[in-house]
C-alpha cells in the first residue's frame, strides 16, 4: 500500500445499484489529537450503508461526493493522535464510527479514541467488526425501553443485525424472563441458539400479532412494524430503530456543523410534515393503549463496547451470527452489498480487508 494514499470503498453518485460502487484511491490522512488510525482488517455492512448510499440520508445528512462507505470497523492501530491515552500502536480495536468518519470499508480508517473497544484476545476480527452499529443499538434500544430483569421482551426479526443482538442481550445482560422473537423457517433454530424462549415462524403464522396479543411488557421493533402494539401489554414500552412518530424526530440525525441551503431547509420541512402526518397514523395503536413509544438514534460508545460486550464475547456466551464473508475486492464489496439490500441475511454481512 502507498504511504500516502489508501483505498475505500465509495460511491460518486446517489444509487440503489450496487454495481455503482467503486474503490477509489485517496490521500492518507493524519489523525486529530483524539484520533486513532486504524489498519483495517474487517468491517461490516448495516442497513444504514445502502440507505445512505440510496440518499435516504441526504435531506438531514448533506455530503459531499464521493461518499466512503462504512460504520463498523475491526483492525490494528497504526497511529494515534498525540491526546489518545487508551490505545497505543499495535492494539487489535473495534467500534462503530462517527458520522464524521464514515469510511471503514478501506485499508485505513480515522475513528475518535471515544468510539473504539480492545477486541478480546480470542476474538477474530471478523467477528468483532459485526458487532459495533448493532450491538450498541440493541443495548441503547433495551435500555430505553427500560426492560427489567424477569420482564417479558419482544424483538422483531430476531436473526436480523440488531435483531440477534438484542435477544443474547436480553438473555445473558438484562437478565428478560421470556424473549420472543419472530424468524422465517430456517432460523428458528438458530434464534433459539441464540436465546430466543419462544419463536413464531413469520411465514407460517402471519397474524403473528394476534397469536401473541399483550404478551410482551416490553418491545423493540427493528423493521417498523406498528403490530408490534399488539403484542406489547396496556402501559408497556417499545422503542423503534425503522419508525418516526413526528418530524421532529429528524433533526436528531442532522449534523449541527453541516451547512444547509435554502432549498434544503425547504426539502426538510417538507419532510417533517409528511413524517408527521404518517407517523401519527402509524402510532395510534400505541396511544391507544397508552404504550410508551420511542424513537432511538444510537451513539457511538467505545467504553459500552468494553464493559457490557467484550465480556460476553470472551466467555462465548455472544456469539455473533455470520451469514457471508466477502473479499475487499469490487466484486466482493458489490457482491456484499447486493446481500445487505436483499434483507434477508441470517446474519452480519462482513467485508474481509486484511487476513
Amino acid at each position: 500500500m502507498d504511504v500516502d494514499a489508501y483505498k475505500v470503498a465509495v460511491v460518486n453518485k446517489y444509487t440503489s445499484n450496487a454495481g455503482d460502487i467503486t474503490i477509489a484511491e485517496l490521500p492518507r490522512q493524519h489523525p486529530t489529537d483524539t484520533q486513532v488510525e486504524i489498519t483495517v482488517h474487517a468491517a461490516a455492512l448495516n442497513p444504514l450503508d445502502f440507505k445512505r448510499a440510496e440518499g435516504m440520508l441526504a435531506i438531514v445528512l448533506p455530503e459531499a461526493f464521493p461518499l466512503k462507505l462504512g460504520y463498523d470497523v475491526a483492525g490494528t492501530v497504526s497511529r494515534v493522535g498525540k491526546s489518545v491515552m487508551r490505545f497505543k500502536a499495535g492494539d487489535r480495536v473495534y467500534g462503530r464510527v462517527e458520522q464524521r468518519c464514515v469510511g471503514t470499508v478501506a485499508e485505513l480508517a480515522w475513528v475518535d479514541e471515544s468510539s473504539l473497544a480492545a477486541i478480546p484476545e480470542a476474538v477474530p476480527f471478523t467477528v468483532a467488526a459485526g458487532v459495533g452499529l448493532a450491538g450498541l443499538t440493541a443495548k441503547q434500544a433495551l435500555e430505553n425501553a427500560g426492560l427489567e430483569k424477569g420482564q417479558t421482551v419482544f424483538v422483531t426479526g430476531g436473526l436480523g443485525g440488531v435483531g440477534m443482538f438484542a435477544v443474547m442481550l436480553a438473555k445473558h445482560h438484562f437478565g428478560a424472563g421470556e424473549i420472543i422473537t419472530t424468524v422465517s423457517t430456517s432460523k428458528a433454530e438458530r434464534a433459539r441458539e441464540l436465546g430466543a424462549t419462544r419463536v413464531v415462524d413469520y411465514t407460517q403464522e402471519r397474524d403473528y400479532a394476534r397469536q401473541l396479543e399483550n404478551t410482551a411488557d416490553v418491545g423493540l421493533d427493528t423493521i417498523g412494524d406498528s403490530s408490534i402494539a399488539r403484542v406489547v401489554k396496556p402501559q408497556g414500552s417499545v422503542v423503534s430503530v425503522a419508525m418516526l412518530p413526528n418530524g421532529r424526530e429528524l433533526d436528531k440525525f442532522r449534523d449541527p456543523s453541516a451547512r444547509m441551503s435554502a432549498w434544503g431547509a425547504f426539502k426538510l420541512g417538507v419532510a417533517k410534515r409528511v413524517v408527521d402526518v404518517v407517523g401519527w397514523f402509524l402510532t395510534r395503536p400505541f396511544r391507544a393503549k397508552e404504550i410508551r413509544y420511542r424513537p432511538l438514534k444510537m451513539h457511538p460508545d467505545g467504553r459500552d463496547l468494553e464493559q457490557t460486550f467484550n465480556p460476553l464475547l470472551a466467555d462465548g456466551r455472544m456469539k455473533p451470527a455470520i451469514a457471508n464473508i466477502y473479499a475487499f475486492t469490487i466484486e466482493g464489496v458489490q457482491k456484499a452489498f447486493t446481500e445487505a439490500v436483499g434483507g434477508h441475511a441470517a446474519g452480519k454481512i462482513i467485508i474481509c480487508v486484511k487476513d
